[in-house]
C-alpha cells in the first residue's frame, strides 16, 4: 500500500497519480517517438499501468495530448500573468498566447507537430478559446475583458487560432523562419481581426519575446528550459536518422 506522509493515499490521490503517470509517459513518447507513431498500448506500457486505467481517465490518445498542451499553456500563462498585468496595452494580452505557441513551434519540430495535431481537433480549438478567454479576463482592463463573450468575437479568435495552428504545421514540416518575424505578421493579423490598433509593432514584438524567452516551459509538472528543448530536439533528430 502506498503512503503519503504516513497516511494511505485517497482514491482521488491515486487517480491523480495514475493520470500524471499517463501524461508523463505520453509526453515522452510523443516527443521522442512522434505523436502519430505512438499508440495507447505504447503509453500503457511506458506508464506501467493496466489498459483499463488509461481509459478510465482518458477517452483517447487525442484527449491525452489536449490535456498535456492545455496544462502546459495554462502554466506558462499563469507564470507570465504578473508581467502582463503590469502592461496597460491590451494587445500584449491578446498576442501573448500566440507568441508562446510560435516560440515553442520554432524551438522544437516535435513540439510543433504536437501543437499542429492539437489544432486539428475541434475540441482543442474550443479548449484554446476558453483558455484564452480566462486569460483575457485575468489580465485585461474591464473595458476589454468580455471580448470573448460575444459569439462573433469568439469566431474571430477561432480564426486567429487556426492561423497559428497552420504556422505550427509549417514548423513541423521544416519551416525555418525566425518566430519573431512570423509573430510580427501575426500581430498585424490579430490587430486587423479584432479591430484593435497597434502603433508600434516592433516594440510590441520585443516586449512579448522578452517575456516568452525569460521563463521556462512547465509540462506535466516538469520545468523545461530552452537548453532542454535543444538537447531533446537533437536526440529526437538522431532517433529519426537511426
Amino acid at each position: 500500500m502506498s503512503f503519503n506522509n504516513g497516511a494511505p493515499k485517497t482514491m482521488e490521490e491515486r487517480r491523480e497519480e495514475s493520470r500524471r503517470k499517463i501524461m508523463e509517459a505520453a509526453m515522452d513518447l510523443f516527443y521522442y517517438q512522434g505523436y502519430k507513431e505512438t499508440t495507447t498500448r505504447d503509453i500503457v506500457k511506458r506508464a506501467g499501468i493496466l489498459n483499463g486505467s488509461l481509459y478510465n481517465r482518458f477517452k483517447s490518445k487525442e484527449e491525452i495530448l489536449l490535456s498535456i498542451i492545455s496544462e502546459g499553456l495554462g502554466d506558462f500563462l499563469s507564470e507570465a500573468e504578473k508581467l502582463i498585468v503590469e502592461d496597460k496595452d491590451p494587445m500584449v494580452a491578446f498576442a501573448f498566447p500566440v507568441a508562446i505557441e510560435l516560440y515553442l513551434a520554432k524551438s522544437s519540430r516535435r513540439i510543433a507537430e504536437l501543437l499542429y495535431s492539437a489544432h486539428c481537433s475541434w475540441e482543442a480549438v474550443n479548449e484554446y478559446v476558453d483558455l484564452y478567454g480566462e486569460w483575457a479576463k485575468k489580465v485585461l482592463s474591464p473595458h476589454h475583458q468580455n471580448v470573448l463573450d460575444d459569439e462573433r468575437n469568439r469566431m474571430k479568435v477561432i480564426a486567429i487560432i487556426g492561423a497559428v495552428g497552420n504556422v505550427c504545421g509549417c514548423y513541423a514540416n521544416g519551416f525555418k523562419e525566425d518566430y519573431k518575424v512570423v509573430l510580427t505578421q501575426m500581430i498585424k493579423l490579430v490587430s486587423t481581426v479584432i479591430e484593435l490598433p497597434v502603433f508600434d509593432v516592433g516594440s510590441l514584438v520585443s516586449k512579448l519575446t522578452s517575456v516568452v524567452e525569460s521563463g521556462d516551459l512547465v509540462v506535466c509538472g516538469h520545468r523545461i528550459s530552452a537548453d532542454d528543448l535543444r538537447c531533446a530536439e537533437e536526440t529526437a533528430d538522431r532517433s529519426d536518422k537511426d
